[in-house]
């Protein structure tokens, strides 16, 4: 009897724990959408600040109990591995040293900054901009500590319950979207005018980075349901009569409400009308049905769900209008590659000048000032292709720890599917990878994940990607 009441209440302890934490996360990415996607500093330092506090907590509390799950210890030391790279563009070095590692360093200083040229200055970091570079260090610090921390706690206590309030967030935000679209004046909220203009979309200055966050919520919001339909009718005698009753239970409401919530977050994705954000949303469906037809079992549910996801994508085009989305991509200047030819050239010669320590972590911008040789009329402070851009701000430098922190991440997450025994984990992490390869995708055009209030939400589905399922969710019964 005692034993009963001290496990009831862990597993009550657990669930607000859980639930605490899951609302904290959400909290944060709440904030970090509806403040016009964290892009100004004083709504992205509160943002990384509380990233960075959450992540440390989950991560030594689980340290602490001895519960970091496999792998991540791994994860840690490549995602800190790409961080140490970054501080050694910090690294005040001889101007001999700079000049012989990186020449074209000393010759763009001898440009940016007056006083180099004539010999005032003996030390200088690799990075072009310190100042820039040691805040995208913080930035990806916090993110690395979040994505970490969020891995734990849904390893500890499950993922359910923050994809639940995503789906929350994600409804609110793409109803800002959905509502704010025919009534937008130029200023979004109808009060912020943007301070470096932009296409605004919703509370994000630029529609492609709107469309990137609806990018990461719906594939995980989708997955939630994936998992609520492989649960569906269990129990339920195969009869007509009694599947029909079913659907007037409190879970299958829940199925139908988040169903629901995912049509509207694709719908305020395709009224964008980003061409990257439709193309990446088109493929997340697909594989999301390619594991449907692999993974389910043959029968209702698979037709369920895949009767689902043609519908979702139906309507979603339907809505937005066919003629529409097909007007908007055939305007497209292709020839150019919709005009970042350009742009991904002068990306590719910065990364050929500096090719082994690049112009330092998120210096892109500046380099600019001396690189850019195609539409002079306006300053291109990225290279909408983030791959390009990782190139030639942190080049070998950065590049291979990057590079070594992917190939750690695909094989903690090819670990978690091989050993796991959870359907609604599964159908999360699932949710997740699409969600990494949707955005991934959309990367090579555009840069979302620049937009700090994306970023967060990125490290957190990461994180839902590794974590294990704990013991206490694990069933017997798969897919």
């Amino acid at each position: 009897m005692i034993g009963a009441i001290v496990v009831a209440e862990e597993r009550r302890t657990h669930t607000r724990i859980s639930s605490l934490g899951a609302r904290l996360i959400a909290a944060a990415l709440a904030w970090g959408a509806l403040a016009f996607g964290a892009v100004y500093p004083w709504a992205y330092w509160p943002l990384a600040a509380i990233s960075a506090s959450i992540g440390a907590v989950c991560l030594v509390r689980s340290a602490i109990a001895r519960r970091v799950p496999t792998g991540m210890w791994a994860l840690a030391i490549a995602l800190a591995a790409v961080g140490a790279a970054a501080a050694l563009q910090l690294i005040p070095l001889p101007i001999q040293v700079v000049t012989t590692v990186s020449p074209y360093t000393t010759k763009a200083l001898d440009v940016l900054q007056p006083g180099m040229a004539a010999g005032l200055f003996t030390w200088h970091p690799l990075s072009i901009a310190p100042a820039l570079t040691g805040a995208g260090l913080a930035l990806f610090a916090a993110n690395a500590l979040l994505m970490l921390g969020s891995a734990c706690l849904f390893s500890c206590h499950g993922a359910r319950g923050f994809a639940r309030s995503l789906t929350v967030v994600g409804v609110v935000i793409a109803l800002v979207g959905i509502v704010q679209q025919p009534l937008f004046t130029g200023k979004i909220y109808g009060f912020w005018t943007t301070l470096h203009g932009g296409n605004p979309y919703g509370p994000f200055v630029n529609k492609n980075h709107f469309a990137g966050w609806m990018l990461l919520a719906l594939p995980v919001t989708v997955g939630l349901l994936g998992g609520g339909i492989a649960h569906a009718m269990r129990g339920v005698r195969p009869t007509w009569r009694d599947r029909f009753l079913w659907f007037s239970s409190a879970s299958a409401s829940q199925l139908i409400l988040i169903a629901a919530v995912a049509l509207v977050i694709a719908l305020a994705l395709v009224l964008t009308m980003s061409r990257s954000g439709i193309s990446a949303f088109a493929g997340a469906i697909l594989v999301t049905s390619g594991v449907v037809v692999s993974r389910q079992r043959a029968g209702v549910r698979r037709s369920v769900a895949l009767a689902y996801l043609i519908v979702l994508l139906v309507t979603a085009v339907g809505w937005a209008g066919v003629n529409a989305i097909a007007s908007r991509f055939a305007a497209a200047p292709w020839n150019e590659l919709n005009g970042r030819r350009g742009a991904w050239s002068d990306a590719l010669d910065v990364a050929a000048d500096f090719p082994l320590t690049g112009t330092g972590l998120n210096t892109y911008g500046v380099a600019m000032l001396l690189y850019q040789k195609h539409d002079l009329a306006r300053h291109y402070a990225q290279a909408h292709n983030d791959y390009l851009q990782l190139a030639a701000e942190g080049g070998m430098l950065i590049g291979i720890p990057a590079l070594l922190c992917v190939g750690t991440f695909i094989a903690v997450v090819r670990r978690r599917f091989v050993e796991e025994t959870s359907t609604s984990a599964y159908w999360l992490r699932v949710g997740a990878v699409t969600a990494v390869m949707a955005i991934a995708l959309q990367e090579t055009v555009d840069f979302s994940l620049q937009m700090p209030g994306n970023a967060a939400l990125f490290a957190v589905i990461c994180g839902m990607a590794v974590h294990r399922a704990p013991v206490t969710a694990r069933t017997t019964a798969m897919y």
